[in-house]
């Protein structure tokens, strides 16, 4: 294989360009008839060449290329969407929208024998026989993607309330989009093509476009797994995701079997190369906006700025891709030729090596994130993180109530030190029963049943003894994280496949067959081969948590010192999380307390993620949350504050005094409720807040848009995320739904004014339209919804029939730029002129072009759109 000389530059045109200039058809013909599509094909390579030939596109004389494609749309299409299909565009699938009792009675399809996919099979026989080969593959979608079209929006609340459905929903996608990469596969041995020209054809690469829409939290604990099953069947993969990938970038390094990655416009290049190395090749798109409407000095600057950024350059590509009609040749052309004289592979740049809070010479690991969870809750660990608190209690060592018990096989004790150590701050409780002359395994595995009864955070599952480790995984509920295993031969021989068994994570001790090494480099050694031997099995490194283990200062002064040296070196050189068992340091101690606080400050300092302490010591709680507090990890101080405030009322949650002015005080709740989508209680505040008898109004006005407000200013700092701010704007609706019969004459729903919403003609995007409608009803606006598609006399009509205020135009692609260009100029020429104000939104649009367009507003998103028309409404 020749080596490249610089790097490749994809250029790919939206049907639209095809459509408007030459007259090819996209329609459902396309799709159904591979003559048509056969042909079309041929014409387009001529036309390009025509175009573009001096610049290496095109063919002057194409020869039949028997293609099969489907756009995005196969998988949709077979559980019922309806496809929409239009000659100058992709086809585009329909959310099903259906409800919760329709999803958990769905079934994995017959994908093979339904429609449309009975009519591909046909086409793949009709082109085998007429010309002896079939090329291309059917896109599979993804995960998350796929889930999203079944059961539309509503999906993102479901992340949140219905646990169970997203299971359900998640599993059957999974597997459907499996049994497509490998019909792929065995058909053409490809999996990529439908998806992207800028890989190896041959790797299984699924789309997660909607990913950008949500959090790394939320990616993690809600879709990680699903995208690892489909990794773990079809295999090596690639993701394509088109918008910004920098919120999810560590959740993709997780990815197994990860061998490209395509990012999105407004992707961190730099970012991305230094998490996934040099091995994975990143393909960086160039934003179809700039192309069309930049100037060719920008889209070379562009250009150039990729390639600094994307360096080892033998597997970086770049690619402008959906490049719609009124798009300069020239800047065509520019891009080509700045990535052919700039990019050449022998000038890689060198890439800077991360910044840590103190210098280490040598190269240091790329931090991980471990993930444990229940059924129900997920608890994530990392450097970045707040620090999880493991809690202690659970273990008879010196603990002669809880032992007796346990030997007189009575729960009751370790059911109550479960409730007693969440209710004081545990993010996972330790489960320990070991008692001599019990049997552990019986006795382990009905303490995790009873502890699993009354709390829903994950279990750290612990015991020397492999038989009892196994009983109690095996009834375990979610991602458990073991304790644990060390270095010596028949531990690891025993407890690691019993981890990847049960898909669990585990605790590695510094220790082997010779005891605990006094030196940190020893320890280190231990923990290196903890992580090898994990890794030779398929347990990664972020499910292996290392414990260089605490020794008393008591017995050696230096102790401690070495154990914080451990702590450095493995981090630095592993970049694993880390525990201790902070009580061990002060043994034998008067004040212990006091000295493991600090000593769990300096350790955090050093690599320490999730400590192994009893949270009902107040010294140590305070210490968690105050290093949290200090490292900037606590937002706007609220865990520190809640806790505090809850430390001086002893621990209860106080009722709201009947009297007026006081129960003003505790309005505050509401806010904090709605800011964390917290809608249950945020209901059970204002009914409080209604009770004694507080102003309607005040609770709206100086509570509950307040909350919202902060809710739509974390967003627009993408501090969260799509499902998050639909659930703190259906937390606020909950809330002024019981407010709303209060309210005097005049102060309801749609009070502040009546704004049109819709998608404008040739789109059919409505995500970011819906969650500006729902932003815009819980603030007090009367919305009119269009839908999408919307053409201009339809806005015209809809404004003029509602006395509307404000007029929004969505458009998430540049197709639609003359449809927003000609619905503004119809409403500025109409009677509406004087008394509608226009505001636009969506990726494809800036600012300068819809003012160009005559708007009187741009809004960045759905948060700033709300603020910009309440701006333009003179609403403060």
């Amino acid at each position: 294989m020749t080596e490249r000389e610089h790097i490749p530059l994809g250029v790919g045109f939206y049907p639209d360009w095809f459509n408007k200039h030459y007259g090819i058809s996209f329609g459902k013909e396309y799709y159904f008839d591979p003559e048509v599509r056969v042909q079309a094909r041929m014409k387009m390579e001529k036309r390009l060449h025509e175009r573009f030939g001096d610049m290496g596109l095109g063919n002057p004389n194409p020869k039949p290329n028997p293609l099969i494609t489907f756009g995005m749309v196969m998988l949709p299409s077979i559980f019922g969407c309806e496809i929409i299909y239009k000659d100058d565009a992709l086809p585009w699938a329909m959310p099903l929208n259906l409800s919760e009792d329709e999803i958990m009675k769905l079934e994995l399809p017959d994908i093979f024998n339904t429609y449309p996919m009975t009519e591909m099979v046909r086409q793949i026989k009709y082109l085998k026989e007429k010309y002896g080969r079939v090329v291309g593959d059917i896109n599979t979608t993804g995960v998350q993607n796929l889930a999203l079209k079944i059961r539309g929006d509503q999906f993102y609340f479901d992340f949140f309330e219905n646990p169970e459905l997203c299971r359900h929903l998640l599993t059957i996608c999974t597997e459907c989009i499996i049994q497509l990469f490998r019909f792929n596969h065995e058909t053409t041995g490809t999996a990529a093509m439908d998806v992207t020209p800028m890989c190896d054809p041959k790797l299984y690469v699924f789309p997660n476009c909607t990913a950008e829409q949500i959090s790394l939290e939320t990616y993690e604990s809600q879709i990680l797994e699903y995208d690892n099953r489909v990794a773990d069947a079809c295999h090596p993969v690639g993701i394509h995701h088109c918008g910004s990938v920098d919120e999810v970038l560590e959740g993709y390094a997780k990815v197994r079997h990860l061998e490209f990655i395509e990012i999105g416009f407004g992707s961190d290049v730099k970012r991305t190369r230094d998490v996934f190395g040099p091995d994975v090749a990143v393909n960086a798109r160039i934003s179809p906006v700039l192309m069309k409407n930049g100037e060719p000095e920008k889209v070379a600057a562009e250009v150039r700025r990729l390639i600094d950024n994307g360096a080892p350059l033998h597997n970086f590509s770049i690619d402008t891709v959906g490049l719609t009609y009124g798009t300069p040749d020239e800047n065509v052309r520019t891009a080509l030729k700045t990535a052919a004289e700039y990019g050449k592979i022998h000038r890689e740049t060198t890439v800077d090596t991360p910044r840590r809070l103190f210098h280490i010479q040598g190269k240091l690991a790329a931090p991980v994130e471990s993930v444990v969870s229940s059924a129900s809750k997920t608890v994530f660990i990392g450097p970045s993180k707040p620090l999880v608190m493991i809690g202690e209690r659970i273990n008879p060592t010196g603990r002669k109530e809880l032992a007796a018990s346990l030997e007189a096989g009575n729960l009751d004790l370790v059911r109550s030190e479960a409730i007693l150590q969440v209710e004081a701050g545990a993010h996972i409780l330790d489960v320990n029963v070991g008692v001599s002359g019990i049997d552990e395994a019986k006795m382990l595995k009905e303490a995790v049943l009873a502890i699993q009864e009354v709390t829903d955070v994950p279990l750290c599952i612990d015991s020397a003894l492999p038989k009892a480790l196994a009983s109690a995984l095996g009834v375990y509920k979610g991602k458990a994280l073991v304790n644990s295993v060390n270095g010596e031969k028949h531990k690891l021989e025993q407890v690691l496949p019993l981890v990847r068994e049960h898909n669990a994570a585990v605790i590695g001790l510094t220790m082997d067959d010779n005891g605990i090494p006094k030196s940190a480099e020893k320890r280190l050694e231990i923990a290196r081969l903890i992580v090898e031997k994990a890794g030779e099995i398929g347990i990664p490194k972020e499910d292996v948590i290392i414990d260089p283990l605490a020794m008393a200062v008591s017995a050696d002064d230096q102790s401690g010192l070495e154990t914080l040296r451990a702590l450095q070196l493995i981090r630095d050189e592993l970049g694993v999380n880390q525990t201790l068992g902070l009580s061990n340091i002060s043994f034998g101690l008067p004040e212990r307390a006091s000295i493991n606080a600090i000593f769990l400050s300096m350790a955090v300092l050093n690599g320490l993620t999730c400590p192994i302490a009893d949270p009902t010591v107040w010294d140590m709680a305070k210490a968690v949350l105050l290093s949290d507090l200090l490292l900037g990890r606590d937002t706007y101080c609220m865990h520190y504050l809640a806790a505090t405030a809850k430390k001086r009322t002893g621990g209860a949650v106080q009722k709201a005094p009947v009297d007026a002015a006081h129960g003003a005080g505790n309005l505050e709740r509401i806010k904090i409720a709605v800011i964390s989508g917290d809608r249950k209680s945020a209901v059970e505040y204002t009914q409080e807040a209604l009770d004694q008898g507080i102003d309607p109004q005040e609770i709206i006005n100086h509570h509950l848009i307040p909350g919202l407000n902060t809710v739509g200013e974390e967003f627009e700092q993408k501090k969260i995320f799509v499902p998050e701010m639909m659930m703190a704007a259906k937390t606020m609706q909950a809330c002024v739904d019981l407010v709303t019969p209060h309210l005097k004459k005049g102060e309801g729903a749609g009070s502040l004014g009546t704004i049109v919403l819709g998608t404008v003609f040739g789109d059919l995007h409505d995500i970011g339209k819906n969650l500006t409608k729902l932003l815009l009803e819980t603030s007090g606006f009367r919305v009119i919804d269009l839908g999408e598609n919307v053409p201009a006399e339809k806005f015209v009509g809809a404004a003029r029939e509602s006395n509307a205020h404000i007029v929004g135009l969505s458009s998430l692609l540049t197709t639609g730029d003359p449809h927003v260009e000609e619905t503004i100029r119809a409403i500025k020429e109409s009677d509406l002129e004087n008394s509608v104000k226009v505001i636009c939104g969506g990726a494809a649009l800036t600012l300068k072009f819809v003012e160009a367009c005559g708007a009187d507003a741009h809004a960045k998103d759905a948060a700033d759109g709300v603020k910009k028309i309440k701006n333009m409404l003179e609403i403060f």
